[in-house]
């Protein structure tokens, strides 16, 4: 049975039947979408009284039914069939909303985290109907096409990371080539990609700091330094550092919920590659961050391990600190050692005396 995800309380089981039904359909490739699909998205929307997302992805199929909106329906990262800085997901999302309003930024956060091929909104409005023979009409006041925008270093800010359209028809949304559009995003986004790797073999990094009530601005200050300089000496490139203050530690994800969200979509901006707080993180902390953000989560413990891994020499000390190594993963295995294949390689990976093709054939398990 085909999954009905999000907020499906109060749904009848005949409503439900219709949104499993929409993973039956099929869009023309090059085409965002269709009237009839989308007048039919917009007549359930409409009976269920709430918003709708389908992803679909680049031939057509729907891939995920959602009943609420883009954010929360969103696709974690790493459940995502394409995942880079340097290219889109190969999906897009077909949303409706109740109210006639411009895409909120929380939705088009969403969209940036997941890559999205493109969103689009359909405001829907309650003065359609069902067609004799089947079908519907009239449920579709207006659209809105939102895409991502390659944004270079120098431009780099939430505001400059896509592009919303204007309100338009559905027949002027479904007339658009769709396929021309993303061949043309994807080479700009693989031109600005290459031109960020100054060198390809060095993990380009986000630091997060988290400023504690225990500790002074100095020193917070003063920490932050010094893992910048720890990431460079293991061979990583800071790009950025972002902060925030609590009271304490979030027990899930040590940062709030909207700065995960911040940091997922700041990844995604500047092209980093791998994140690094500066302080040390439980096991579960980690595979939370790492399947919000869809990225490697290192914390302060694991950058000092990968530099005595680089800087051992003799066989005793190469095997003690792989054995501090192993002995700091072993709990964190538990869910990552397939994101870790594909997420790669880099700081807090490397054993002792590792060549770069062993590494990036090694996995945390295989290496266990």
């Amino acid at each position: 049975m085909e999954t009905i995800y999000g907020h499906l309380q109060g749904l009848k089981s005949s409503q439900l039947k219709q949104l499993q039904k929409l993973y039956h359909q099929r869009v023309p490739g090059d085409r965002i979408t269709t009237p009839e699909f989308a007048q039919r998205l917009a007549a359930i929307s409409a009976e269920i009284k709430q918003p709708l997302c389908i992803y679909i992805n680049r031939r057509g199929q729907v891939m995920r039914v959602g009943v609420g909106t883009p954010n929360q329906t969103k696709i974690p990262p790493l459940e995502l069939p394409r995942y880079g800085a340097e290219r889109l997901c190969g999906i897009r999302c077909i949303a409706t909303q109740l109210k006639s309003e411009i895409p909120k930024k929380v939705d088009l956060t969403a969209m940036a985290i997941q890559r999205l091929d493109a969103l689009v909104i359909l405001t829907v409005t309650e003065s359609g109907f069902e067609k004799r023979g089947g079908g519907a009409t009239g449920f579709v006041k207006e659209t809105y096409l939102a895409h991502l925008i390659p944004v270079t270093a120098a431009e780099n800010s939430e505001q400059n990371a896509w592009h919303v359209s204007l309100p338009q028809s559905l027949d002027m949304l479904t007339k658009q080539d769709f396929l021309d559009l993303v061949v043309g995003l994807e080479a700009e986004f693989s031109q600005e990609f290459i031109a960020q790797q100054v060198e390809v073999d060095a993990d380009r990094v986000l630091i997060v700091g988290l400023m504690t009530q225990d500790l002074t601005e100095a020193d917070f200050e003063n920490g932050l330094a010094e893992i910048a300089r720890l990431v460079e000496t293991a061979g990583g490139e800071v790009l950025q550092t972002m902060r925030q203050k609590r009271s304490q530690p979030h027990p899930q994800t040590v940062v709030g919920a909207g700065k995960v969200q911040e940091i997922a979509l700041t990844v995604q901006t500047i092209g980093a590659n791998l994140v690094v707080f500066d302080r040390d993180l439980s096991p579960a902390q980690v595979r939370n961050l790492e399947a919000q953000i869809g990225m490697r989560i290192v914390d302060r413990t694991e950058v000092i391990l990968d530099i005595f891994a680089q800087r051992a020499q003799s066989r005793a000390g190469k095997l003690q600190v792989e054995l501090a190594q192993l002995e700091y993963m072993l709990p964190r295995l538990t869910g990552r050692g397939e994101a870790m294949s594909r997420l790669g390689g880099g700081i807090g990976t490397r054993g002792p005396g590792e060549t770069k093709l062993e590494t990036e054939r090694r996995t945390i398990s295989r290496r266990i």
